[in-house]
C-alpha cells in the first residue's frame, strides 16, 4: 500500500524539479536575449520567471532524516582517540541536523522572505533604471511563442502529475508532492501571461503599428507586485496552519489552477479550509490585516532605503536636509528610508554638451547662409559696425559634485554666462576680417583655459573637457553677400596669380631659349677655331714634310691625290704583252690586296 504513494511522490518531485530547470532556463534565455537586443523588458519577464522558481527550488530541499544508532556500552580501554573524536563530530552533526529538522519551518519562511525582498529589489530599480530603446527582430517572437508553448507543455505535464484524491488521508510526502506541482502551475500561468504580453508589445513594434513598451512594463511590474503580494499572503496562510513542512502552497492564484480564483477571500477561503464570510473568520481577519498592512508598509518604507548607483554616477546623500561629506559611490548602498535620508543620482561620468552663440536644435551642418538652430546671437565688433555670429560647442562633465551642490546655485549658468563673457571680450578688441580669419584650435584652446580658469575660481565642480569651435561667420541676413564679395576677391587672386603664373612661365621659356641659342653659337665657334688650328698645324707639318723628305713626300702626296681621284672607280686596263703579276686587284691605295 506504501509503494504507490512513494512512487508517485518521487515523480511529482521529478517533475517539479523539471519545471523549475525549465523557469530558470527560460529566464537565462531571456537574460543573454536581453543583452543582445537591449529590450530591458525580456529582463522584467525574466525575474518574473525567477521569483517562483527560487522559492521552490528552497522548498525542494529535502529535509535531514534522524537516524537511529545502537546505544553504545560503556566506553572500553582499547577506545581510541579518533574514534571518540569521529563520535563527538557525528553528535555535533546529529543536533545540527536536529536544529535545522526543529526549525526547518522557520528557516524556509526567513529564506521565502529574502528571496522575495531581494527579487523586489532587483526587480524596481531595473524597472527605475529601464532604457525602452532595443534592437528588435522577429526571432524575439518567435522565441518567445516557443516559451509560450513550452510553459502549457509543462503546465499539463505538473496538472497530469498531481496525485489522484483516494479514499483517506494521504500521506505528507503526497501532500507536499501535490503542494509543489500546484506552485509549479501557478509559476507557468503566470509566466504563460507575461510572455504573451511581451510577444504581443513586440509584434506590433515590428509591424509598426504602435510601441507597448511602456506600458509593458507597468503591465509587468502589476504582474510582479500580483505574485509578490500573494507569495507573502500565501506564506502568512500556511505559517499560520503550520503546514510550511507538510503542504507548503506559496504561490499566488491564476485561472486554471486549482484554487486559482482571482477572488482574494475565494482564495483564502479555498486554502486555509474556513468560511471567511463567518463572524469568526471575519474577527480573526481583522486581527491579522492590519499586521500584514503593516508588515507590508513597513517592507515599502525601507525599500526606499536601497539605492543603487550605475557606474556612470555619483549620489548625493542628504539626511534630515543636510548634504553628508561622501557622496555615493557606484554599486548598491543601503540608507535610512524617506524622508530621514535622500539620495539624488547625477551622471557625472557622462559629458554634457552646452551651446555657445546659439540655441540646438539638433545635429546639422554649419552653413554660413542657413541659422544653425532655433535662436542665433549676434556680436558687435571693436568698430562698432559691425557683427559676427560665433559658434561654439563646449563639452563639460561634473568633476566635484560636493563643490556642484553646495558653491553655486545654478553652475550651468554660471558656465554659460562666463563663455559668453569671454567671447564678448574677444570680439570687442577685433574687426571681422581678423575674426574670420582666426586659427580655430588656437581659439578653441584659448577659450577652454579662461573658462577652466572662471570655473576654478568659483569653485562650481564642473570640468571643461573640450571646445570645439564650429564656425565664426558674418550674421545670416548677409552672409550672401558677404560670401559673394570673398568670392570675387579670391576669384580676383585667383586670375592674378594665373596671370603672373603665365608670364612666369613665357619669361622661363625665353630664358631657355636664349641659353639654347647662346650654347650652339659657342659649340660653332669652338669648332670653327679647332679646324682652323687642324688646318694650320696640318700645313706646317707638310712644309716641315717636305723640306725634310721632299722626294718621300712628293711621291706620298701624288699618290694620295690619285688615291682621292680613283677612289671608288673602275679601271679597265688593255693591251698585249701586260705582265699580270705586276698588276694590283682592289682599291687604289690600298697595300694588303692579294695578287691574282
Amino acid at each position: 500500500m506504501s509503494e504507490k504513494p512513494r512512487s508517485r511522490t518521487s515523480g511529482a518531485r521529478f517533475v517539479v524539479l523539471a519545471s523549475l530547470l525549465c523557469l530558470l532556463a527560460a529566464a537565462a534565455l531571456l537574460v543573454v536575449l536581453r543583452y543582445q537586443t537591449y529590450y530591458a523588458s525580456l529582463l522584467l519577464l525574466a525575474l518574473i520567471f525567477v521569483l517562483p522558481a527560487a522559492i521552490n527550488l528552497l522548498l525542494l530541499v529535502p529535509l535531514p532524516r534522524e537516524k537511529q544508532t545502537a546505544a553504545s556500552g560503556a566506553s572500553s580501554e582499547a577506545t581510541t582517540r579518533r574514534a571518540r573524536a569521529m563520535a563527538f563530530c557525528k553528535k555535533q552533526i546529529a543536533r545540527l541536523f536536529g536544529a535545522i529538522r526543529h526549525h526547518r519551518a522557520a528557516l524556509l519562511a526567513c529564506g521565502i522572505v529574502a528571496l522575495t525582498l531581494g527579487c523586489n529589489v532587483f526587480f524596481w530599480l531595473t524597472l527605475k533604471n529601464i532604457s525602452y530603446k532595443g534592437r528588435l527582430d522577429y526571432f524575439t517572437v518567435v522565441l518567445l511563442a516557443a516559451l509560450f508553448v513550452l510553459f502549457i507543455v509543462f503546465g499539463k505535464w505538473c496538472k497530469h502529475r498531481m496525485p489522484e484524491a483516494g479514499e483517506g488521508e494521504p500521506d505528507v510526502e503526497v501532500r507536499y508532492g501535490a503542494a509543489l506541482l500546484r506552485n509549479m502551475q501557478s509559476a507557468f500561468a503566470l509566466a504563460r501571461l507575461g510572455v504573451l504580453l511581451t510577444a504581443v508589445t513586440v509584434m506590433l513594434a515590428l509591424l509598426g503599428i504602435y510601441d507597448f513598451s511602456r506600458w509593458l512594463t507597468v503591465l509587468l511590474g502589476v504582474l510582479f507586485a500580483y505574485q509578490t503580494v500573494f507569495t507573502f499572503i500565501s506564506l502568512f496562510v500556511v505559517l499560520v496552519r503550520r503546514e510550511l513542512q507538510v503542504a507548503p502552497e506559496v504561490s499566488a492564484p491564476a485561472p486554471g489552477v486549482e484554487g486559482g480564483d482571482l477572488g482574494i477571500v475565494t482564495y483564502l477561503e479555498k486554502n486555509t479550509g474556513i468560511s471567511m464570510r463567518s463572524l469568526w473568520s471575519i474577527q480573526m481577519i481583522k486581527k491579522a490585516i492590519p499586521y500584514a498592512v503593516l508588515m507590508s508598509v513597513l517592507l515599502l518604507w525601507g525599500v526606499t532605503g536601497v539605492v543603487m548607483i550605475e557606474s556612470h554616477q555619483e549620489g548625493a546623500h542628504y539626511r534630515f536636509g543636510e548634504l553628508r561629506e561622501e557622496t555615493l559611490a557606484p554599486g548598491l548602498h543601503l540608507t535610512l528610508p524617506w524622508p530621514f535620508d535622500t539620495v539624488e543620482v547625477y551622471d557625472t561620468g557622462t559629458v554634457n554638451k552646452m551651446t555657445v552663440g546659439y540655441i540646438a536644435e539638433g545635429d546639422a551642418d554649419n552653413i554660413w547662409t542657413e541659422a544653425h538652430g532655433g535662436e542665433e546671437y549676434r556680436l558687435l565688433l571693436g568698430g562698432g559696425n559691425e557683427l559676427v555670429s560665433v559658434n561654439l560647442r563646449v563639452m563639460y562633465r561634473i568633476k566635484d559634485l560636493r563643490a556642484y551642490l553646495t558653491n553655486c546655485s545654478s553652475p550651468e549658468l554660471l558656465m554659460s554666462a562666463a563663455s559668453y563673457e569671454i567671447i564678448t571680450a574677444r570680439t570687442i578688441t577685433s574687426d571681422l576680417d581678423a575674426m574670420l580669419a582666426t586659427d580655430r584650435v588656437a581659439f578653441a584652446t584659448d577659450f577652454a583655459a579662461e573658462l577652466t580658469e572662471v570655473l576654478t575660481r568659483y569653485q562650481t565642480g564642473l570640468e571643461v573637457v573640450n571646445v570645439v569651435l564650429e564656425s565664426i561667420h558674418p550674421p545670416v541676413e548677409i552672409a550672401d553677400a558677404y560670401q559673394a564679395m570673398i568670392s570675387a576677391e579670391i576669384e580676383a587672386g585667383q586670375l592674378i596669380l594665373d596671370a603672373e603664373a603665365y608670364a612666369g612661365e613665357r619669361l622661363a621659356w625665353a630664358w631657355i631659349d636664349y641659353d639654347s641659342e647662346l650654347a650652339v653659337a659657342n659649340i660653332t665657334k669652338h669648332e670653327s677655331i679647332a679646324a682652323a688650328r687642324a688646318s694650320v698645324a696640318e700645313f706646317m707639318a707638310s712644309v716641315e714634310a717636305d723640306n725634310a723628305y721632299s722626294d718621300e713626300y712628293r711621291y706620298y702626296k701624288y699618290m694620295q691625290a690619285i688615291t682621292e681621284a680613283y677612289s671608288g672607280a673602275k679601271l679597265v686596263i688593255v693591251g698585249d704583252g701586260i705582265n699580270q703579276e705586276n698588276i694590283y686587284i682592289g682599291n687604289i691605295g690600298s697595300v694588303t690586296n692579294q695578287y691574282d
